[in-house]
């Protein structure tokens, strides 16, 4: 079962035990600061083993704190000791306040100038009074869904609420938002039901973001704390309450976690700052490059590789993970896993740290791991976690490319279209299920309407240009044209085999030619709470039904791979991928370059795995300029064909209209059509399909 952490300010009101680890420090002080920080008091601790530790009587939740930490500076040993720098605690769970200053030169390490002013400061936390099951009692009530059934709805806390009037204004902006009636109530039409939050811990500009004014490591990829919350979004018991009122709702959370680098940045040089990990214990945090300990491996393009097979290093990825679980998470998202994985020589490692706690978290903890399974500049291992470990489900840069190549009718697509829709592009074989995270769109790259509306402008980010996914998929479109080409790749994303996952925003219509805004702050990147107009409308209506249709059937939602069997209730195989006569495709037409439609039919009938469900009859268009004539499939079950979507028609069916086997249907162009076969059996609500069309209109204020 999970524990807490042992080290950090251990608050109890007889005493307080402060605990930090170094294996290779000859001195430590605890340094406590007044409110104003003005005045310091240096308390020398005590070592037993690599753990430094005083234990004082009086101090107060709210004490704010730092480590000094004394040794031999000595870059040729990767040793980086320099008490001048006040070391933040790696397991504080609090801090005073944002980072502002990461470029000033008190910073680095390579200088004597005392850094205490300008650092932030640890503060004393009442852990207990978090974990208060009177206060939270659905933290550790966690939903009972299974993972397939999961949609995940990807947010920027600031971004998400910013803007929204429809929330008291203190609100806005903060983790407090989430928690609000108003937007349970949105995720609930909305459809999701596991909210994604990108990194919420403490983080610095970094050495990426350029000098300009307004911009910010707006993402929070770059953490130098590991358990508390950036003051800008709240604290830990905000966190607490938002979990605790999402669990409550039925909607699971994941954390967005990023253990492959640090904001210290370089060792040495124009990059190197002092924050925390480098001044405690460089040795045991970071990865030398080869056999030159003053310098830091960089496969991450941030000029450093967090150590997780140390001691040091492994301890505190075991403690964030029991952290994240006693705080009711649900899952965690690994921010480049595949950094993760690496040994000091960049090679992949099927049984170092990162791989053993990936399993500790899910066969013990039973959390949902989703892993962006490949490095920055190291290597793509994607089916290389789902292989190692049954139920880790894994980021898609396929499923990403292949929905806007799609859409955008790009050639030699037909091939990919198989294998995103079966969801056998990643596969845990050992289940035979699909280890898909469907990331069509995601915040490191362009949404959806803006995939087809913007070619690519990230100068904002003051990078001339150099940044952000070079793909650019916009050519003349008109609005008409635009909307169904989103729409279309929204239902592709959410009904094929695999986990969805919808980026904040794609449902509002949100778009910018920057498909990499991680530096940008302002009302750019914040999402507009307004009336939408008719095409924003019906995307919006598309989306939620998508997702409520996908809930209501287990043809979507079971994660098992389709096999081509042939069930043996009507002797019609599990798929069937259709040409437009209505015959099989054969081998060489998945093949043709020029190939830019695709048809399949689902079987309904229930194999010993998934209950019995209806039957579906799927067809998709990326042609841009013909429309293609689909001869209709008799329906697996019997019966008759209805109606349920049509991007190029824009609205889902309201009216059932019965369509016969051997009959015609006209596929339009960037066009998404579903089609069912109602299966009478005694576990099927007969109203449900006719309550997912019929979905009420919304009664929020956008």
């Amino acid at each position: 079962m999970a524990k807490r952490p042992s080290f950090g300010a251990l608050y109890t009101p007889n005493n307080t035990v402060f605990r930090v680890a170094s294996e290779h420090a000859e001195r430590m002080e605890l340094c406590l600061f007044s409110a104003d920080e003005k005045h310091e008091q240096k308390i020398p601790m005590e070592r037993e083993g690599s753990v430094w530790q005083a234990e004082l009587k009086g101090i107060k939740p709210g004490q704010k704190y730092g480590y000094r930490a004394y040794g031999e500076y000595n870059p040729q040993e990767g040793l980086f000791f320099n008490a001048h720098k006040l070391a933040m605690d790696p397991y504080a769970l609090e801090v005073s306040t944002s980072f502002k200053k990461w470029r000033a030169e008190e910073l680095s390490v390579e200088n004597n100038m005392d850094s205490a002013h300008i650092m932030p400061k640890a503060v004393v936390v009442d852990i207990q009074s978090i974990f208060d099951e009177e206060k939270y009692p659905y933290l550790s009530s966690r939903p009972h869904f299974g993972i397939g059934e999961n949609s995940i709805y990807e947010t920027h806390i600031k971004n998400f609420s910013k803007l929204n009037h429809e929330l008291a204004e203190f609100k806005r902006g903060r983790l407090a938002a989430l928690a609000d009636d108003w937007s349970i109530k949105y995720f609930k039409e909305l459809g999701v039901n596991n909210i994604e939050l990108m990194p919420i811990n403490p983080t610095c500009p970094g050495r990426q973001i350029p000098e300009i004014e307004g911009r910010t490591d707006s993402w929070g990829y770059n953490p130098y704390c590991y358990f508390a919350i950036d003051p800008r979004y709240g604290n830990l018991a905000d966190l607490a309450a938002v979990v605790n009122k999402l669990h409550q709702n039925g909607i699971k959370v994941t954390v967005d976690a990023v253990f492959n680098h640090t904001g210290e940045h370089a060792a040495l040089g124009y990059w190197n700052r002092a924050l925390s990990f480098k001044l405690l214990d460089s040795p045991n945090y970071y990865r030398s490059a080869g056999d030159n300990k003053s310098d830091y491996m960089n496969t991450t393009g941030c000029h450093n590789n967090f150590n997780l097979d140390s001691r040091l290093g492994h301890q505190i990825l075991h403690d964030y993970i029991n952290h994240m679980y006693l705080l009711g998470f649900d899952g965690i998202r690994w921010d480049l896993g595949g950094d993760n994985a690496l040994d000091n020589y960049g090679r992949f490692q099927d049984n170092g740290a990162f791989i053993q706690e990936l399993r500790y978290a899910s066969e013990k903890l039973n959390m949902e791991m989703y892993v962006e399974p490949w490095s920055a500049m190291g290597g793509n291992f994607t089916g290389r976690f789902a292989n190692l470990i049954p139920g880790v489900k894994e980021w898609s840069d396929k499923r990403r490319d292949f929905t806007a190549d799609f859409f955008s009718s790009r050639e030699n697509v037909a091939g990919e279209f198989g294998n995103q829709v079966s969801g056998s592009a990643i596969t845990d074989v050992k289940n035979g299920k699909s280890a898909v995270v469907g990331t069509a769109f995601t915040h490191d790259g362009f949404s959806l309407v803006g995939a087809f509306k913007h070619p690519k402008d990230t100068t904002p980010n003051g990078e001339e240009g150099r940044d952000g996914s070079a793909d650019n998929y916009r050519k003349s479109y008109n609005d008409e044209e635009l909307f169904r080409r989103a729409a279309s790749a929204a239902a592709l994303n959410i009904l094929s085999k695999g986990i969805p996952l919808l980026r904040n925003g794609d449902e509002l219509s949100y778009a910018s030619p920057n498909n990499n805004p991680y530096c940008i702050d302002d009302e750019s990147v914040w999402l507009k709470w307004k009336e939408l107009d008719g095409n924003e409308k019906k995307l919006f209506k598309q989306i939620c039904r998508l997702n409520a249709l996908r809930r209501e059937h287990p043809v979507f939602t079971d994660l098992s791979l389709y096999t081509g069997q042939v069930m043996q209730e009507n002797g019609v195989k599990d798929i069937t991928w259709l040409r437009p006569d209505s015959s099989e495709m054969t081998e060489n037409e998945w093949r043709q370059p020029f190939h830019k439609t695709g048809a399949y039919m689902l079987n309904g009938a229930g194999n010993g795995k998934r209950k019995a469900d209806d039957d579906f009859l799927i067809m998709a268009s990326g042609d841009n300029y013909y429309t293609i004539n689909y001869k209709l499939p008799t329906p697996p079950s019997g019966g008759k064909w209805q109606l349920v979507l049509d991007t190029s028609k824009g609205e889902f069916e309201k009216a059932v209209q019965y369509l016969d086997s051997g009959s015609e249907y006209a596929l339009k162009p960037y066009s998404f059509v579903i089609l069912t076969c109602k299966r009478e059996r005694q576990d099927v609500n007969e109203k449900r399909l006719t309550d997912i069309m019929m979905h009420k209109k919304s009664d929020h204020t956008r």
